[in-house]
C-alpha cells in the first residue's frame, strides 16, 4: 500500500531544531537527506514540503511551519490540494511513553495526549498512520510536562537516536513499501521481544 503524504511534526525556527518535540523533524529530514530529496517552501499550504517519485507513484514529505499545536492545518491543505486522503497519511511524532529511539506504529483513533495529534485528527479525521518517535518520560516529575517536550536532547540522548535512525528509517519504508500491517510487525514486535 502505497501513502501519499508523510508529515513529520515540530516547531518551526532554529530555537527548536533539537528539541524533543521535534523528534518528527528530526526522522523526516533524515529520511529526506537519504532519499536525496531537498525541501522547499510552500507557503500556500504552510509547510515545507520535499517530493519523490517513484514508479509512477508520488510521495509528499512535510514539516509543518505552523506550531505544534496547529499542525492540522498543513496536513489539511496537503491533503486536500493532492487529493490525498487521510488512510494515505503518515504522522511521525514525538512520544513520552517510551525510551529514546524506539518506536512504534499504529492506526488507533485517539491522541494519546499529543496536542500536535490532536490537531491533525480534528482537521482531517482519522484513519492516519501513527508513527510514534519515543522521547522518554521526564526525570524530574516536578517539572512540567511542557519543559520536557520542548527541551533539547541531551548529548547522549541525541547519540541514541541517531544510532537508531537506520532502523527508524528502514521500517518507515517498510511502511511505505509494504502496508501498516509489516511495518507494525516489525516495529511492535521488537517492543515486545527485543
Amino acid at each position: 500500500m502505497a501513502y501519499g503524504l508523510i508529515v513529520g511534526l515540530g516547531n518551526p525556527g532554529v530555537e527548536y531544531a533539537v528539541t524533543r518535540h521535534n523528534a518528527g523533524f528530526l526522522v523526516i529530514d533524515a529520511f529526506a537527506n537519504k532519499s536525496g530529496l531537498r525541501w522547499v517552501l510552500d507557503k500556500k499550504h504552510c509547510a515545507w514540503t520535499a517530493k519523490r517519485f517513484r514508479n509512477s507513484t508520488s510521495l509528499i514529505l512535510a514539516k509543518p511551519t505552523t506550531f505544534m499545536n496547529e499542525s492540522g492545518t498543513a496536513v489539511s491543505k496537503l491533503c486536500g490540494y493532492y487529493r490525498v486522503p487521510p488512510t494515505k497519511v503518515v504522522v511521525v511524532y514525538d512520544d513520552i511513553a517510551f525510551p529514546v529511539g524506539d518506536f512504534r506504529i499504529h492506526q488507533r483513533e485517539g491522541t494519546g495526549g499529543h496536542n500536535g495529534v490532536a490537531d491533525v485528527l480534528s482537521k482531517i479525521g482519522g484513519g492516519f498512520v501513527r508513527y510514534r518517535i519515543g522521547i522518554g518520560a521526564k526525570t524530574n516529575k516536578q517539572m512540567d510536562l511542557k519543559d520536557h517536550v520542548v527541551g533539547r536532547f541531551s548529548e547522549d540522548e541525541l547519540k541514541i537516536l541517531q544510532n537508531k535512525m537506520s532502523e527508524i528509517l528502514d521500517c518507515l519504508q517498510l511502511l511505505l513499501d509494504k502496508g501498516t500491517e509489516h511495518a507494525m510487525n516489525l516495529a511492535n514486535r521488537k517492543f515486545f521481544y527485543g
